[in-house]
């Protein structure tokens, strides 16, 4: 049967900002096709005056003809300009008009799409059906499922979701988009029930979906044959879109990853899918949370610290050998934990001094229960040290404690969490020190050689003592490796400690012992320390960065070092 002809389109009107020469065009094109009932993606993008690429500027998205639907209103541009969003095509054949416009502008764009009648395409297994792995393990193979038109032809962007049905499993990534040869795939790890499980892949799109089958071995475990400690199901995901390991800056722009800096390790992450709602990073690795709890991670793993059961370096993304969703992920020197269901902490990675908290002091390469029941709502890792603290303001912190970072008053290393001297509102920790927040004032512990306590001195401290040369009282605290900073009431940033790459912003590279404010007078809704610099974002949303800049870092297209805040462009 033929298709019925399509309506064309409205003239295809582009407008530009004469004054500043800002345009939006659609790479694709003007005028596209998709088949009714599937999804098509729409991309545009961004350029100012001379062509000018415009990164991280907001495009909002409206349909203003043919009833379709979007994924999303509203997207940033990424460093090429582009901003993308997908359109989920009605299953009768017409016209379906997209305006894309920039942000608080009349500069705009429009996309028309022609949905073609015919067969709605169609869902079907490609791989992966069928396998057969121990409880709790990973299918040796990917599941993958192809979206075909009604000639037989590949459908890319078609939006696909992967839901464990049976068995408690996990399925990472939740979401993904066919390519262009119309495949997604999912990893799959079994659940803890010996026996038959079922993986739904599926399309709302498309009204239609597949089931895949597995059959586990073995009886119920952890993946060192240790009962599961917590529940494993899903959890909420606290959001973390903004990260500084040892030389590495991290952001998520929307659910996408966008790293700078060093990458010896592997640790900027290839392939890194962008499906994250969680980030953090240790020295040299990194590791990411979706919007379920699964964990991955990639990067540096001579310490066991991306918890996939191996000691081997990954450039790309690993799942974590556990059935638990986590919360939350920090991350050290060479280990990584994790706050599960219920506040439950849990640690994995090298253990030499105590660091993981299971009271062993044995490496671990897949996630460990920490010892002494404790819960917690915060968990901060340090190089070799992590701390938690509890709903009521008692923190603990286990690990290496040769400089007093662990805050018990002692320089004795503890293999399971003790408790801190003190009320304590919030932490930070930094590679041998440890700040928080309690009544008003900076406390910090630890290390003191560089003046990262802030007490005005360079003496080292096994108990939290108080910071000097705040005007106000803090409301966030952060920790580099030997300096540390805080935002105060109003917005204004200080810093103290080592400085002899600019970290601490106030123009110089002379070592501060007492809060310093950085220099400019900026106002900052957030601040993050980590390695040897220092970044920012302001109350209206710019990104200034300062400190060590040899691996490119800062962002601002440089390696030189900055002992003023510099701008990061979008």
């Amino acid at each position: 049967m033929a298709a019925p002809p399509v309506t064309l389109a409205p003239p295809i009107v582009q407008q530009v900002d004469e004054n500043q020469g800002v345009a939006l065009t659609a790479p694709a094109g003007a005028r596209q096709q998709g088949q009714a009932g599937s999804s098509v993606p729409v991309e545009v993008r961004a350029t100012g005056e001379g062509g000018a690429i415009l990164a991280d500027t907001l495009i909002q998205f409206r349909v203003t003809q043919g009833g379709a639907l979007l994924e999303l209103d509203a997207a940033r541009t990424d460093s090429d300009g582009i901003a993308r969003t997908v359109l989920y095509l009605p299953r009768r054949a017409g016209l379906v008009a997209v305006v894309a416009e920039l942000a608080g502008t009349e500069v705009r764009t429009t996309i028309a799409v022609d949905a073609l009648a015919g067969v709605p395409a169609q869902l079907g297994l490609a791989a992966g059906n069928g396998q057969e792995a121990e409880v709790g393990e990973l299918l040796p193979n990917r599941l993958a499922v192809t979206v075909l038109d009604a000639d037989g032809n590949p459908v890319a962007g078609a939006d696909i979701r992967f839901e464990v049905l049976a068995g408690g499993g996990i399925a990472a990534p939740t979401r993904a988009r066919t390519d262009s040869l119309g495949q997604a795939s999912a990893l799959w790890r079994l659940g803890p029930e010996a026996g038959t499980q079922q993986l739904q892949a599926g399309s709302t799109v498309l009204g239609t979906s597949v089931t895949f089958t597995a059959t586990a071995r073995g009886r119920p475990r952890a993946a060192d044959g240790t009962p599961l400690p917590v529940e494993a199901g899903p959890v909420t995901v606290e959001r973390r879109d903004f990260v500084i390991g040892g030389s590495l800056v991290c952001q998520l722009r929307g659910s996408s990853t966008a790293c700078r800096g060093a990458n010896d390790r592997g640790q900027r992450g290839a392939e890194v899918p962008p499906t994250f709602r969680a980030l953090t990073a240790g020295v040299s690795h990194m590791c990411g949370l979706d919007e379920t709890g699964v964990a991955m991670c990639w990067g540096a793993n001579d310490g066991g610290q991306l918890g996939d059961g191996t000691r081997t370096d990954r450039p790309s993304p690993v799942l974590v050998r556990t059935e638990i969703h986590f919360a939350s992920l920090t991350a050290g020197a060479t280990h990584t934990c994790g706050l599960a269901g219920g506040g439950v902490p849990l640690c994995w990675g090298q253990n030499l001094s105590g660091q993981l908290g299971d009271g062993s002091g044995n490496d671990a390469r897949f996630p460990r229960a920490v010892g002494g029941g404790l819960t917690f709502g915060t968990l901060v890792a340090g190089w070799n040290h992590t701390c938690g603290l509890t709903a009521n303001g008692n923190a603990f912190c286990g690990g290496l404690n040769g400089d007093g970072q662990l805050g018990d008053g002692s320089r004795l290393d503890r293999l399971v969490p003790t408790l801190v001297r003190g009320a304590i509102e919030s932490l930070a920790a930094g590679s041998t020190h440890t700040c928080g927040v309690s009544e008003g004032q900076v406390l910090c512990w630890g290390d003191n050689r560089f003046g990262q306590l802030g007490d005005g001195s360079t003496e080292g401290k096994p108990q939290p003592t108080t910071v000097s040369g705040l005007p106000a009282a803090p409301t966030q605290v952060t920790a580099g490796a030997v300096h540390s900073s805080a935002l105060v009431a109003g917005g204004a940033a200080y810093c103290w400690g080592q400085n002899l790459q600019g970290q601490v912003g106030d123009g110089t590279t002379s070592n501060r012992s007492t809060a310093v404010a950085v220099a400019g007078g900026h106002r900052f809704r957030s601040i993050h320390a980590g390695g040897a610099l220092t970044c920012g974002i302001t109350t209206n949303g710019a990104q200034l960065c300062w400190g060590l800049n040899q691996s490119g870092q800062l962002g601002d297209g440089t390696r030189q070092s900055r002992s003023n805040p510099t701008a990061v462009p979008n």
